[in-house]
């Protein structure tokens, strides 16, 4: 099935949405998207390490998802809910990002 999502990338951060349960061909948009995933491409190029759902990326994730729906607000989609990743993170240690980082 094809996916109904969004996606933002800065030189630094890629961040992505996805409408749970809906096909990218039933319908345009969708009301709610829960995030999918968020990758710090100058550490990991390849995606590799998904950190969607990393209690350190927390301010990253919050900015991104504010940038993610003003676009789509732009481009002229009704308003829509970004939910959280489902998943608990239970994984390593990781450097807190702070929220100036996201600019870069």
């Amino acid at each position: 099935m094809i996916q109904l999502g969004r996606c933002i990338r800065t030189h630094h951060w890629k961040y992505s949405v996805v409408a749970t349960g809906i096909g990218g061909n039933a319908q345009p948009s969708s009301d709610t998207y829960t995030e999918d995933c968020l990758y710090d491409l100058k550490a990991d190029p390849y995606e590799l390490q998904n950190l969607v759902n990393h209690p350190s990326h927390t301010a990253v994730r919050e900015q991104l998802r504010t940038r993610l729906l003003a676009r789509m607000a732009e481009a002229g989609e009704p308003p829509a809910a970004i939910l959280p990743h489902p998943e608990v993170f239970a994984g390593f240690t990781q450097r807190c990002v702070e929220s100036a980082e996201v600019l870069q």
